[in-house]
């Protein structure tokens, strides 16, 4: 009887969270149509990121790597740290203790910059690389209380309201094994 209740608590707990997500997600794509948009310096945005995040969990570090370049991309600031703070927690949600994600940044052909969050969890199957963007779609059974499956699916929306795209990638980094996440913005011209 115990236990069934618990079990009980539980869902509605997780119910509870997906109604709050749902609602987020509606309220984001209102948000989204009618944002603000400001200039932003992309690697200054990651070193403040770096120096001000709190999130670090056991003992999972953030190491940048950042091109010389200057990279003033046009973005809601509030939304792209959104999109940021999805990512990290996931990542963190996947890695060891002790472990690191690696966030790097790189010019891409002549008016792009490219933003790459690595880390070194178990990585995410490659054959599912469109199906984690789609809405409600998790992989992890164990922590299904806690990701709604939205997550992705609002980064994305996010970032193509910056005229980007997101996608999983394939690491090129020998020491990251695990998820790298691709973010593609324009320079801004203005």
């Amino acid at each position: 009887k115990v236990k069934l209740i618990k079990n009980f608590n539980d869902e509605v707990d997780r119910m509870n969270r997906l109604i709050s997500d749902i609602s987020n997600f509606s309220r984001i794509m209102t948000e989204i149509e009618t944002e603000s948009f400001k200039k932003i310096e992309i690697n200054n945005f990651f070193l403040n990121f770096k120096k001000n995040y709190m999130g670090n969990i056991k003992g999972i570090s953030i190491k940048l790597e950042l091109d010389e370049s200057i990279f003033e991309v046009l973005v809601n600031e509030d939304k792209f740290l959104q999109v940021i703070l999805n990512l990290i927690n996931n990542s963190f949600s996947v890695s060891k203790e002790n472990s690191q994600i690696l966030i790097k940044t790189e010019k891409f052909k002549k008016n792009n910059v490219l933003i790459k969050i690595y880390d070194q969890g178990k990585g995410i199957n490659f054959a599912d690389k469109e199906k984690i963007f789609e809405r409600f779609y998790t992989d992890r059974e164990i922590s299904r209380r806690e990701h709604s499956g939205l997550g992705l699916s609002i980064s994305r929306e996010i970032i193509k309201s910056f005229n980007g795209s997101i996608e999983l990638t394939e690491s090129d980094n020998f020491n990251f094994r695990g998820a790298c996440f691709m973010i593609k913005l324009p320079l801004s011209t203005k």
